[in-house]
C-alpha cells in the first residue's frame, strides 16, 4: 500500500506534468511541474505547483517557482473544476507547451 500524505487526501484529480528523472540525476534536487484539483471547505481549487531549476529553460523566464491558485470553483461545480484542471494540464503540442500555457495563467493567479 502506498502512503498518501494527509495534505493530498483532498485531491480529486492531479497530474505531474514533468519531473526530474531520479535514474538520470540521482543526487540532484527533485524538480517538477504539477497541476491538481482539490476540495476546499467551500468548493474546489485548481493549483499549479512550479518547481523548476532557475536555468531550466522551460516555461516563461518571468515566472517564478511557487504554488499558484489558478482558479476557484463553487461546491456545485466539482466536474467543471476537474475538467478545467485536465484541460490546462494537457497540451497536444507536448510538455514544454503545457508549461508555457500554465505560466501564461500565472499573472491572473494568486501565489501562495
Amino acid at each position: 500500500m502506498e502512503f498518501v500524505a494527509e495534505s493530498k487526501k483532498n485531491h480529486v484529480w492531479r497530474k505531474t506534468v514533468w519531473h526530474t528523472n531520479p535514474d538520470e540525476h540521482p543526487l540532484s534536487a527533485a524538480h517538477s511541474v504539477e497541476v491538481y484539483c482539490c476540495e476546499e471547505v467551500n468548493g474546489y481549487a485548481v493549483w499549479y505547483v512550479r518547481k523548476l531549476k532557475r536555468n531550466d529553460g522551460r516555461g516563461l523566464p518571468t515566472v517564478e517557482n511557487g504554488d499558484y491558485l489558478l482558479r476557484y470553483f463553487s461546491r456545485t461545480r466539482r466536474d467543471e473544476a476537474i475538467e478545467w484542471a485536465v484541460l490546462v494540464a494537457n497540451n497536444p503540442a507536448g510538455v514544454d507547451a503545457t508549461i508555457v500555457g500554465l505560466d501564461e495563467l500565472v499573472p491572473g493567479a494568486q501565489k501562495v
